[in-house]
């Protein structure tokens, strides 16, 4: 089986005693008194006049131990899934700044199709348990409006959980009004339809916003999850090691304050840092440090107890080439391998501000190939296969023999419709061809399974959202 891990105990302790010092030396700056107020309470150390908390290494610990190492989250579906039971589940994205266009192989502004399109594939793959829908304007809906229209669509195509990833207390707001009509009136608080993403003001600082945000999806039993996205050289220092430091002592502090609001409060540790190019100042967020700094924040937040995001591919590139196979595959190999509960960013590519409908599918068909990979060689007896080979003899065959049917379709070998295994490089189609066949195939017989009643209470929502009524 291949390992998931790039640190050794003696460093996890290492790197975790490094996070610990940068917080109870340099702590974090919170732009929000009432959190102040509950630090201070908590036994922290609080410099009023610029409202920098200084966390003690024993508090720090027992506010992460606080938090539960695996809890429930619910879709419109009504189905019922565990984060942290052990089981790999997929997050997919369905809009981002820049959509690479299949036919033109090249990057373009989004439209409204594409997150109908990206929404229908996430439905549709068995692997994807929730979704999120970038806060960003459609290129076919001008005006104010625009990426009202893009959530709307996204939430009519799809009953799977949903990532809340809001930009202003007004769109979280927005998110619990979709809430209540979403539980059809029914109590949201305790509904776990929503999971909302908390940031950090890289470097160690934490903003009026996002405390409200942590303080509303507190309020709601909705799951945190932190965006903590240091980049090295430029917001953190320029070492693999001390961005990953930094980066964890942003999420336990993150961590921290919401124990402080809730004890016991669901927190899944995700982690996207990113490279500083020092000669034009460009973030590179895909690099192949990122196979490193994924095994290692897996590492950490497993030691921590809690349960585990990683982005499940990506690459630098726009390109469907060689480069964006490597990474991809490389990406995936260490998702999975990491042992991490969730695998996020389906369809995300060209340096994370770009997404692939067709990519969405093959990375799904990545995942299968880490999975056949981690797996390894079973070396038991049947699969040794003894028998097999003196039976056969020597000039034999073993085209008829009873271990060969018995193994021919319990997937012993890889195979995947994605990928192409014919070898014939006249007639085969390439994995871009198979993915967008696909694609289009799921599209073509898409039902919603959103229910008609709430899909006409959505279109009126936005209706009035949208007339300012």
């Amino acid at each position: 089986m291949l390992s998931g891990r790039v640190l050794s105990d003696e460093q996890i302790e290492q790197v975790r005693a490094a996070s610990e010092e940068i917080l109870e030396r340099a702590g974090c700056r919170v732009l929000d008194e009432r959190a102040l107020e509950l630090c201070r309470k908590a036994g922290a150390r609080v410099d009023e006049p610029i409202g920098r908390v200084r966390l003690p290494r024993q508090l720090l610990r027992e506010l992460i131990g606080q938090a539960p190492s695996r809890y429930e989250i619910k879709g419109l579906d009504g189905i019922v899934r565990e984060v942290g039971d052990g089981r790999q589940r997929g997050l997919a994205i369905t809009n981002d700044p820049w959509i690479v266009d299949y036919a033109t192989r090249q990057p373009r502004r989004p439209c409204t199709e594409d997150v109908r399109r990206n929404t229908i594939i996430g439905q549709s793959l068995e692997r994807v348990f929730a979704m999120s829908c970038m806060d960003f304007p459609m290129s076919d809906v001008p005006g104010a409006n625009s990426s009202l229209r893009a959530l709307e669509v996204h939430l009519l195509h799809h009953a799977k959980h949903n990532f809340a990833l809001p930009t202003s207390v007004q769109s979280l707001q927005r998110w619990l009004r979709i809430g209540r009509i979403l539980t059809r009136g029914a109590e949201l608080r305790g509904s776990r339809l929503f999971s909302v993403g908390v940031a950090s003001l890289t470097p160690l600082t934490l903003t009026a916003m996002n405390v409200e945000f942590l303080r509303i999806a507190c309020e709601h039993d909705f799951p945190v999850i932190p965006t903590v996205c240091p980049t090295a050289g430029m917001t953190s220092p320029y070492t693999l090691a001390g961005t990953l430091a930094l980066g964890h002592a942003e999420i336990l502090f993150l961590l921290a304050i919401a124990q402080l609001h809730r004890p016991g409060h669901p927190f899944l540790y995700a982690f996207g840092p990113a490279v500083g190019n020092m000669r034009n100042g460009a973030c590179l967020y895909y690099t192949l440090d990122k196979v490193l700094w994924k095994l290692a924040a897996v590492q950490l937040g497993k030691s921590c107890g809690l349960p585990v995001s990683a982005e499940c591919g990506g690459t630098m590139v726009h390109r469907l080439d060689q480069q964006s196979g490597a990474e991809g595959m490389l990406f995936m190999l260490a998702a999975v391998t990491s042992g991490a509960d969730v695998l996020a960013g389906f369809g995300s590519t060209h340096n994370a501000v770009g997404h692939s409908t067709e990519m969405m599918l093959i990375q799904d068909a990545y995942v299968e190939a880490a999975r056949h990979l981690r797996r390894g060689i079973p070396t038991d007896a049947a699969h040794l296969a003894v028998e097999s080979a003196v039976r056969v003899g020597p000039g034999g065959e073993c085209l008829t023999d009873q271990s060969t049917l018995d193994y021919l379709r319990r997937g012993e070998f890889f195979s995947q419709e994605i990928f192409d295994h014919t070898g014939d490089s006249t007639q085969s189609r390439s994995m871009l061809e198979r993915a967008h066949e696909r694609v289009e195939s799921l599209a073509a017989g898409f039902r919603s399974p959103v229910p008609d009643d709430v899909r006409e209470a959505l279109q009126r929502f936005f209706r009035e959202e949208t007339s300012g009524g």
